[in-house]
């Protein structure tokens, strides 16, 4: 069979293939469906055409046609944050490995997420995984709820499926970790790229903790623009919280990119890491294991998060799930590095 003297302007069709074959266009189909009705000398000629002329089956507008597709849309939050891109990846790899492709769409304010849900609702998409929402939980409900299957993932919401680990005990393990090293002046440092409800359970685990040794908690606030530091409402400096009589001598940070952030800080002040502070982080993210940052930090099981996930969003499709949401919780880990150790005396 030759396909010379042949052009085409567009990329070939279905009916390009059958010409070339000699065939109908259902028997065409029929081979790309692998259906066992066709005879093997007919498949192999339409094997042969396709092969020439270099088509390409239009998947997207078969499953359309279906009303489904084998894509998710996946909430990703602000990416500034590596937890983020690191568990976008996982959950693409993941999806991957079960036939099915992602779409991306941020939820950094309240329109960017409408806007990115009313997308992939155009798209049909044939589940929605959350990485991040961007607090208007209701608004997002009446949006997609009943259209099609949802998971949180590493992200709370009180409908959907939903995937985490538990972030009060994961503070609690953290800042059990610097009492026992004997630090009392322990602050927590929240950051505004941490997820609401995750900020809020890490912070009641850390005051729980604090509590119960007896110590007075101390908390401050990034601000992201402009760049500074809140304790309460008033601005403090890096000097007041690293510097003095009332210093710090341990911090136990919301994720691991504000710790990074306190290591640099803690550089530029000349203040040793870990004799003069520990610090802890939580997370786990690929630039906490380096050498040169050895974070201690409180691990999130990407790859099994993402796993779980896909499994259990796949298994809703499938109908197999029960219909009340399912709660699944993976265990966090402490992991000791080189950034806390015994305070200076």
């Amino acid at each position: 069979m030759s396909n010379r003297g042949l052009a085409f302007a567009k990329p070939p069709t279905i009916v390009d293939v059958a010409r070339l074959a000699d065939v109908s266009k259902s028997t065409v189909s029929n081979v790309i469906r692998n259906a066992n009705c066709v005879k093997p000398e007919m498949r192999a000629r339409v094997t042969q055409a396709i092969t020439a002329i270099g088509y390409r089956p239009n998947i997207l507008a078969r499953q359309l046609v279906l009303q489904r597709t084998k894509i998710f849309g996946v909430v990703v939050g602000d990416l500034a944050n590596p937890f983020h891109a690191e568990m976008a990846k996982q959950i693409e790899r993941h999806a991957s490995l079960q036939g099915y492709r992602v779409m991306f769409v941020n939820s950094q304010t309240d329109m960017a997420e409408a806007a990115g849900l009313e997308s992939l609702l155009e798209y049909r998409v044939a589940g929605i995984i959350f990485l991040a929402h961007a607090g208007m939980p209701e608004r997002t409900r009446q949006l997609i709820a009943g259209k099609v299957p949802t998971i949180f993932v590493a992200c709370k919401a009180d409908w959907g499926d939903l995937v985490s680990g538990d972030d009060l005990q994961g503070a609690k393990d953290a800042t059990r970790h610097l009492v026992s090293l004997g630090h009392r002046r322990i602050a927590y440092f929240a950051d505004p790229i941490v997820e609401d409800d995750a900020d809020r359970a890490r912070r009641a685990g850390y005051r729980a903790v604090m509590a119960e040794a007896g110590l007075l908690p101390i908390v401050f606030h990034w601000r992201r623009s402009p760049p500074g530091v809140l304790r309460g409402n008033r601005e403090v400096t890096h000097q007041e919280v690293l510097h003095g009589p009332k210093r710090v001598t341990a911090i136990f940070s919301s994720n691991d990119l504000g710790a990074i952030e306190l290591l640099d800080w803690a550089d530029k002040l000349g203040i040793k890491v870990p004799e003069q502070l520990s610090i802890v982080g939580f997370d786990d993210i690929v630039l906490a294991k380096l050498a040169r940052i050895n974070l201690t930090t409180v691990a999130q099981p990407q790859a099994k998060l993402a796993e779980l996930a896909i499994d259990t969003l796949a298994r809703r499709l499938a109908g197999s799930l029960p219909a009340p949401p399912v709660r699944k919780s993976v265990e966090l880990n402490m992991v000791i590095r080189g950034s806390t150790a015994v305070p200076e005396r």
